[in-house]
């Protein structure tokens, strides 16, 4: 490689590209032997996410199909996941279930003898603190169906590897119904009261069946049992003596001679036992307490229906006609008569006749066409003066309610006038500490405007023009920027929870009378459960578009008849309420295009909903 004194790089850089030759050979065996390791590899990667997908599937319908109603819920207490069976239990479909929590007022929960359960003594609240509850038992209502019933729930914490809560599940079993039944007495047996009886029984010529009240043949005769061709009957009368098509028609029979009085009850005929069929009349059989336990059926052979001609006597010159009935299994014989002849003078007469009546039945659609329009004209009047007197009918009556109003609002005017004397009277008697004249002239302010707005709001309603400030907000953020003061106003005693939607509930309305809406639902809520109770206030986004806020109670509830009054203004049921609350918030549906409604019964809650429509999204208007 040296020489005489110098590097051959010949011999050099032909060493390295040897080298790198066998370099480049070694990795191309390598990356051919490990490329079917790799090829096998994702495929047993694909192998197991195929199964695990399978097994997941599984298990979704394996839950499905347990008739038990199982739930799951986060660390927050919301609901993840809800099987077919809770989903009819708690009467919500999964895209409303999923994101609730089990809370009392959406399920009106209650202990056994009514006492309204805790919110932290819930089965889910306490699963999240880490403890296993077995057979919890409470009363809830489904908010579909109404219906109360008891209910077990066993409910468990769920962690993860660190021993961290995740979760809750939980089992809930209605209980109503499981109890074991009591066994139904054995229906007595018929004993004939003596042998005398009992020979007088056997030897009738009709055929004698005593049959229990259920239709099962408690005694027969021997005639019945020839008529039957066996030796014994047992069993049900319609399937013993009925042909298959009549059985349902004859059980009818029997239920109906049950409640008929003697001698009333209607017989029947069946095709079975004899040629032309039997007929069996019946008749009810009373105990020592005089209550119809039994009937005894009586079977005559029927009477087959014997031919006969009945003559029809006929008028002076007309023709003999002649009707004959026959068995059903003989064709009926009609003899036609005769039809007379008929003069061309007669028929002349007969023809202006027809022409004569032709023409009067012209002139009677003539009159009757001229009538309808004369009543058309009659009946476009009338509805004239009834859109009109309708107009002048909606105008004294929104007069009339301004009147009402102003009187339901004279305690607020009062209400705010004694918060601005009395502040400016402090400031006139403090009027050296500045701090405190500043606050007390911001409240006077403060009252004076809400006393204008109240003003312009009034004016504006009883002139016909009360226009509204229409934005399109994200309902959620106002609802959320409103819980502290709900919850103020709630106080600590009531289970108050408040729900919104994560995403945005956009919705186009007037954020001061949403907020009105909400703060006189509420208020109205707790005001019904009391000192102590649970309400919820939820806003969520319905599938089909748009908005529903509801706010539900565990209160009184209400009838029919005072749910149906509840939005008239200054309606209450209770002792110094203005009665303004349901009146304020249908008054805020109906301006926001929305429908308010009221879900209650006596004793079961209250929920009053208003849906709001989907915004429209006003095209953009390109600048010329």
């Amino acid at each position: 490689m040296f020489l005489e004194g110098q590097i051959n790089w010949m011999w050099v850089l032909g060493a390295v590209a040897a080298v790198g030759w066998l370099i480049g050979l070694v990795a191309l065996w390598f990356a051919l032997t490990n490329r079917s390791r790799h090829v096998d590899a994702s495929g047993q990667l694909d192998l197991v996410q195929r199964v695990a997908e399978e097994s997941q599937k599984r298990l979704f319908e394996t839950l499905n199909a347990i008739p038990v109603a199982l739930v799951e819920t986060d660390k927050q207490g919301k609901f993840v996941f809800a099987n077919r069976a809770a989903h009819q239990l708690l009467g919500r479909r999964d895209a409303e279930l999923i994101g609730l929590r089990f809370h009392s007022a959406t399920w009106g929960i209650t202990f056994p003898d009514g006492r309204p359960v805790p919110p932290d003594l819930l089965p889910s609240a306490r699963a999240l603190r880490g403890q296993t509850v077995k057979g919890f038992h409470h009363l809830m209502a489904n908010p579909a169906t109404r219906k109360k019933m008891l209910v077990s729930v066993t409910a468990m914490p769920i962690e993860n590897e660190l021993g961290q809560i995740t979760g809750s599940t939980a089992a809930i079993v209605e209980t109503e119904g499981l109890q074991t039944p009591e066994l139904a007495a054995p229906e007595p047996v018929f004993v004939p009261s003596d042998d005398l009886t009992r020979r007088v029984f056997d030897a009738a010529s009709s055929a004698l069946v005593v049959v229990a009240a259920n239709g099962v043949v408690r005694e027969v005769n021997r005639t019945a049992l020839l008529v039957l061709g066996r030796d014994a009957a047992e069993g049900d009368f319609a399937d013993l003596f009925l042909a298959e098509d009549e059985r349902v028609e004859g059980r009818q029979a029997l239920r109906a001679a049950l409640s008929a009085p003697a001698g009333e009850a209607e017989a029947f005929t069946s095709r079975m036992g004899a040629d032309d069929g039997i007929r069996w009349s019946m008749l009810p059989l009373t105990d020592v307490e005089g209550r119809v336990d039994a009937l005894l059926l009586a079977g005559e052979r029927a009477e087959p229906m014997i031919a006969e001609a009945i003559v029809v006597e006929p008028a002076i010159g007309a023709p003999v006609e002649t009707i004959a009935f026959a068995p059903p299994s003989e064709p009926v014989v009609e003899v036609e008569p005769a039809v007379p002849a008929i003069s061309e003078e007669e028929l002349s007469a007969l023809r202006d006749e027809a022409e004569a009546a032709r023409r009067q039945a012209e002139d009677a659609l003539a009159a009757a066409a001229a009538a309808r329009e004369e009543a058309d004209a009659a009946r476009a009047s009338a509805r004239k003066a009834h859109e009109e007197a309708d107009a002048q009918l909606q105008g004294g009556r929104r007069m009339e309610s301004v009147g009402r109003l102003t009187g339901g609002l004279a305690h607020d005017f009062n209400a705010l006038l004694g918060v601005m004397t009395g502040a400016l009277d402090m400031m006139l008697r403090q009027a050296d500490d500045p701090a405190r004249v500043r606050r007390l002239g911001e409240a006077a302010l403060a009252a004076g405007q809400r006393g204008e707005q109240l003003t312009r709001r009034l004016t504006a309603f009883s002139q016909g023009d009360d226009a509204p400030v229409f934005r399109t907000l994200d309902a959620g953020v106002l609802l959320r920027g409103m819980e502290s003061r709900l919850r103020a106003m709630a106080g600590p005693e009531i289970d108050l929870m408040i729900e919104g939607p994560t995403e945005a509930a956009p919705a186009r309305l007037d954020p001061v009378a949403f907020e009105g809406a909400v703060r006189a639902l509420t208020r109205n809520a707790v005001e019904a459960v009391g000192a102590r109770g649970s309400v919820a206030v939820r806003l969520e986004t319905l599938m089909e578009g748009g908005l529903r806020l509801s706010v539900r109670d565990t209160g009184p509830g209400m009838d029919r008849e005072m749910a149906a009054r509840a939005v008239e203004p200054f309606f209450t049921t209770r002792d110094g309420a203005a009665g303004l609350g349901l009146s304020q918030a249908y008054a805020f549906a109906r301006q926001s295009g929305g429908v308010l409604s009221i879900d209650a019964a006596p004793g079961g809650g209250a929920e009053v909903s208003v849906t709001l429509p989907q915004p429209v999204v006003e095209p953009e208007r390109q600048s010329a």
